[in-house]
């Protein structure tokens, strides 16, 4: 799966280094996530945005999660001055992964061992980009997916096939902003 997830953000990355149009790389760290991204203009107004990240809950806990998100994120306010441009942005994406995206805070549920989720997600935020090139961002990206997997009763101590949700992450995302600096090219 890891494999495929890269093969296909590399495929992506390619196809969209092909066109010379503005573009800025970068990294992110938030409370449920942190990663890299490369976002692409398409239109005066408009990007797509590609991430791959770990999932920070899971690793924090020893477990594993890697995901990558596709977006497309739309400028609908920019403000230019003298030592750079201020953007506000919008946009809806999708995301997918392999890990254990379980809940980010534990209770006395059961929660997801390992497995793949994948979702909905939304982009509201603002950057700043310097005269220098150095873009700073933060956003607001509540999602809205299942993770199908292997999940631990703590009962009975007894593996089973679960679905999961992410309302958790939802609702965190959208109080929460992931923050990051990027190279704007």
């Amino acid at each position: 799966m890891k494999k495929i997830l890269t093969l296909i953000a590399f495929a992506i990355i390619a196809t969209a280094a092909a066109v010379a149009q503005p573009r800025a790389v970068g990294g992110y760290i938030g409370l449920t996530s942190q990663g890299v991204l490369y976002q692409h203009s398409v239109a005066d107004n408009q990007y797509i945005g590609i991430e791959i990240g770990s999932d920070l809950p899971a690793n924090l806990n020893g477990r594993f999660g890697m995901f990558g998100a596709f977006d497309y994120n739309f400028i609908v306010a920019s403000k230019p001055n003298s030592k750079g441009q201020f953007n506000f942005v919008v946009g809806p994406g999708v995301y997918a992964g392999y890990g254990s995206p379980g809940p980010i805070f534990a209770d006395k549920h059961d929660h997801l061992e390992k497995g793949t989720f994948f979702g909905v997600r939304a982009n509201i935020g603002f950057d700043y980009t310097f005269n220098c090139h150095v873009m700073l961002f933060a956003k607001l990206s509540p999602c809205l997916g299942l993770s199908v997997g292997k999940s631990r009763n703590r009962d009975t101590d007894v593996v089973e096939t679960c679905v999961q949700d992410h309302l958790d992450r939802m609702l965190v995302n959208l109080v929460i902003p992931t923050i990051g600096v990027a190279y704007a090219f």
